[in-house]
């Protein structure tokens, strides 16, 4: 027990709930419990009363006004205080350490061997660049994405294997062909990766899509942290569409569209291209305080800082900034992101999450719109396919109900005429 009889361990708070420690912290991110940092910072603690409450009722249920689906999962865990792990492996060490491949296939399989260079069949390729040249040019990244995880479904006759190692291999082709689909810029970036690009990592890969700045290892290393920091997060609203197309026995295809689809509304990935206009404004000699006013007046809030799951900051935005900081940004563009930095860390404000991060190397390197909108929704595919590969064994879990609440029924309506019969 925790100083005396106030507080309780995990261990006992988990106990006393007849949970799982992972179900636990769930409760902490659903805003059921709140946990505290015990002395020494490097466990949490829970009040014993709120234990006690939560116990009482009748069933664990969700804050107000939001929908709670909870499902055991041996993927991620997070911990609001400010962690977060891949299959008990904490993901800002492997961001630094390991490859987005390694994390990815430690999502699908738990086995630690690196993986091989994935590569998309020539099939994918053909058919996901025609699906491209058809586009507009103005069509977005992540659009894009869209389009080419729909067509090289298409030519894949056996998408509709479900065994983890037949999913495992589609999902490496899948990514691999999103990424080199992928328009990129007429710049020494890619020519330099030249008949290379395919046997290079996804990160540098990447890299050469969205900008033609040097891609040094720096910041090479850069771009696979953001990749791997964003492979999972819990059942986020695009991994919960993924997850619920996978109780269909939808192909990891579909299940891949369905991510990108719930991805790009503005409330969940698109949140970083407002942060990029922030940027934009002071780049152009807005005032930092003064941008940032404009969007307190008009918004209420600024992008980009604190995050509904973390009470202390997002351990992913931590470990991304240090690692942009380490790839030497270009100065002048560095500066904006500083400028914003210090106006938010002059006042009580809430730390910057990890959208602030992307929209950050997206800005400092040149990126086009919506860059960081798709690394983010790339990095996320590793970890639907992980839903997926975790979903399939079952089937059609997702069934909520709706508690109808319009107008009373009625044999006919107002005003219609009688049945002549």
């Amino acid at each position: 027990m925790v100083d005396g009889s106030h507080w309780m361990t995990s261990t006992e708070a988990a106990a006393k709930l007849g949970v799982k420690p992972q179900t636990l912290y769930a409760y902490v991110s659903r805003g059921l419990l709140s946990s505290h940092p015990a002395p020494g910072g490097r466990a949490s603690r829970f009040d014993r009363a709120e234990v006690e409450r939560l116990l009482a009722r009748p069933r664990v249920g969700a804050r107000a006004g939001v929908l709670e689906i909870v499902v055991d999962t041996e993927l991620t865990l997070i911990d609001p205080i400010g962690r977060l792990y891949y299959r008990g492996v904490d993901a800002t060490w492997a961001c630094g350490h390991r490859s987005y491949e390694w994390v990815a296939e430690w999502l699908w399989t738990a086995l630690r061997d690196e993986p091989p260079t994935w590569q998309a069949t020539p099939a994918a390729l053909r058919v996901g660049s025609a699906a491209q040249d058809a586009l507009p040019k103005g069509a977005s990244l992540v659009e894009r994405m869209r389009v080419v995880a729909a067509a090289v479904g298409t030519v894949d006759p056996l998408r509709h294997d479900r065994r983890p190692e037949a999913v495992v291999a589609t999902g490496r082709a899948l990514i691999a062909a999103l990424v080199d689909s992928l328009p990129g810029p007429s710049s020494d970036a890619v020519l330099r990766l030249g008949s290379r690009r395919r046997e290079a990592s996804v990160a540098a890969r990447l890299w050469s899509r969205l900008t033609g700045a040097e891609a040094t290892p720096a910041r090479l290393r850069a771009m696979n942290a953001a990749l791997a920091l964003m492979a999972d997060h819990e059942l986020a609203a695009s991994t919960l569409a993924a997850r619920a197309a996978a109780s269909t026995w939808a192909d990891p295809y579909l299940v891949v569209m369905a991510g990108l689809g719930a991805i790009g509304g503005p409330l969940h990935g698109g949140t970083s291209e407002a942060m990029m206009s922030l940027f934009s404004d002071v780049a152009d000699g807005v005032p930092a305080d003064e941008a940032l006013g404009e969007r307190l007046r008009t918004a209420g809030s600024v992008p980009g800082f604190g995050h509904p799951v973390y009470t202390g900051p997002d351990p992913r935005a931590t470990a991304l900034l240090a690692a942009l900081r380490q790839s030497r940004p270009p100065a002048e563009r560095w500066r904006t992101v500083q400028a914003v930095l210090d106006v938010m860390g002059g006042r009580p404000s809430p730390p910057p999450n990890v959208d602030f991060a992307l929209a950050a190397m997206a800005h400092a390197y040149g990126m086009g719109r919506g860059a960081a909108e798709a690394i983010a929704a790339l990095a996320r595919c590793a970890g639907w396919i992980a839903h997926a590969i975790e979903e399939y064994p079952h089937r059609l879990r997702f069934r909520p109900r709706a508690a109808y609440v319009g107008p009373s029924p009625s044999l006919r309506a107002e005003g219609a005429a009688d049945d002549p019969g």
